[in-house]
């Protein structure tokens, strides 16, 4: 995203040229927008007051007067982009029909190639968890609500016959601890991506008792950000 050329600083001196005077909600809008790209192009941790005020061409006074606090704005960020790519993911899946195809569909769009950008801000946030309260709460609740999700399609199954009779919290807990070591291997590109989704399927149909295979589903890689 380029600076934004033109754009009132606040302080009502940016000349007969320039854009109007934002108000206060189209002024967060702008920058939690560019907080969002930013975390996306740069991680969370480069995320600071004047790397926004430089990007929007505002003052660095004006970017703290309406988000004080960087480290409550660098975990809403997370929490904004990991609950954009989750709802991204529901919208693809097939409601209650088959919880088969959804989980392979769940499999195969977190491990697709292309995502390093959302697997990032993911790791980003554990990170910076360790030491911001803000932090760790929205990783959990996100964590909690891709937990929900996979534990359901398992409880359908289970319920169905179509799964092997297995606990549905504690087996989607393991499945989305998979899914989070798989979100490291991509930042650093260790082993090959066209074989992710087929190595986190293979681990997940065993403990289902599916027939090899039946979870691998090779997606076409992410462009972009979503």
């Amino acid at each position: 995203m380029g600076k934004m050329t033109g754009q009132d600083d606040g302080n009502g001196s940016g000349g007969p040229g320039s854009r109007r005077r934002l108000n206060r909600e189209e002024r967060l809008e702008e920058i939690r927008a560019v907080a969002q790209a930013q975390a996306l192009s740069s991680g969370l941790q480069q995320l600071t007051h004047r790397s926004i005020a430089a990007e929007l061409g505002v003052t660095h006074a004006l970017v703290v007067h309406y988000e004080p606090d960087i480290e409550s704005l660098r975990a809403r960020t997370c929490e904004a982009l990991l609950m954009g790519e989750f709802d991204e993911v529901v919208g693809t899946l097939n409601g209650d029909a088959d919880p088969v195809s959804n989980l392979s569909r769940v499999i195969g769009l977190m491990s697709r190639p292309g995502r390093e950008d959302f697997a990032g801000v993911w790791l980003d946030g554990w990170s910076l968890g360790r030491r911001d309260a803000a932090a760790a709460r929205a990783v959990r609740a996100m964590m909690d609500r891709w937990q929900g999700l996979v534990a359901n399609m398992l409880s359908r199954g289970t319920g169905a016959g179509v799964f092997a009779d297995v606990d549905p919290q504690e087996c989607a807990w393991e499945i989305i601890a998979l899914l989070d070591g798989l979100s490291a291997h991509t930042l650093v590109g260790y082993g090959d991506p066209q074989h992710y989704s087929a190595r986190v399927a293979a681990p997940v149909e065993a403990r289902l008792g599916l027939a090899r295979g039946t979870l691998n589903a090779t997606l076409a890689p992410v462009h972009g950000p979503h």
